[in-house]
């Protein structure tokens, strides 16, 4: 059993509770880990969720409340269905089924006739990949395990990332499993609950000399769309996206983080 660095008290918005939170190393462990140095702790009561973001140093950074989508529990999971043309354009995945303890929700699409599927769960969260061909046991599983990874550790209400962090794991699957995706598949995970703060002058001077090796390396016209639209979340600036480029997408927004030319902030 760990035992906590620090304990922090913290008052839901929603409802005026107090819960207490134990810092462990683990959590900390977490923190550390994550891409924006934080982690995300769920308190469910009621009909709502506590999340409480803490640092790698131990310190709270600011909570959100969402809704359940229905009383967990006896009444099971409330279903949402995909519809196919979501898929369309994807080569590897033919479908697939994420159960969200934390919403109460089971996101998916109609069962297909799939040549291999694969299933894990991690926390409250379960994870169902219907594969179109063969990929490969090994990689298949890897590559499953880091999406659930990212799913059991978004606390985002918007079943748009789910979608979208899958679609953009159908290319993925062609490649041997790399850690730097852990990070994007996250972001994606959570992206309507992080907004975009430009940071000045760093924003107008990237805007201006245009380095042509970062302009090459991500799309020159999605880097000039982020440094324009300071105040929108991640989830907005991908709204509409090919498959084929979310992935590049996000990588390209955690590119300008590590920059420091943007902030991300949980809201």
């Amino acid at each position: 059993m760990s035992i906590a660095i620090k304990v922090l008290k913290v008052r839901c918005p929603a409802c005026d509770s107090e819960h207490i939170i134990q810092v462990t190393p683990e959590v900390l462990r977490e923190a550390d880990q994550n891409p924006l140095g934080l982690t995300g702790l769920a308190f469910p009561h009621g009909d709502h969720v506590l999340v409480v973001y803490v640092d790698r140093l131990g310190g709270e950074r600011g909570t959100r409340v969402f809704r359940l989508f229905q009383q967990p529990a006896a009444r099971g999971f409330a279903e949402v269905r995909v519809p196919p043309s979501e898929l369309q354009g994807l080569r590897n995945i033919g479908g697939f089924w994420v159960e969200l303890g934390r919403l109460g929700v089971r996101v998916g699409t109609e069962p297909s006739a799939s040549a291999v599927s694969l299933k894990a769960k991690k926390g409250a969260t379960t994870l169902e990949l219907d594969f179109n061909r063969d990929i490969g046991y090994q990689t298949a599983r890897l590559w499953l395990e880091m999406l659930l990874d990212a799913f059991d550790t978004s606390y985002s209400s918007e079943l748009r990332d789910y979608v979208n962090a899958v679609k953009a794991l159908d290319l993925l699957l062609e490649e041997k499993p790399f850690e730097y995706a852990r990070q994007v598949l996250w972001l994606l995970s959570n992206a309507s609950t992080i907004t975009i703060r430009l940071r000045m002058p760093e924003a107008r001077l990237l805007r201006e000399v245009r380095p042509s090796l970062f302009f090459e390396r991500y799309d020159g016209g999605f880097v000039l769309k982020v440094l324009e639209s300071s105040g929108s979340t991640v989830g907005e600036l991908l709204s509409g996206a090919l498959p084929q480029v979310l992935f590049s997408s996000a990588e390209a927004i955690l590119a300008l983080h590590r920059r420091g030319v943007i902030d991300l902030v949980v809201t």
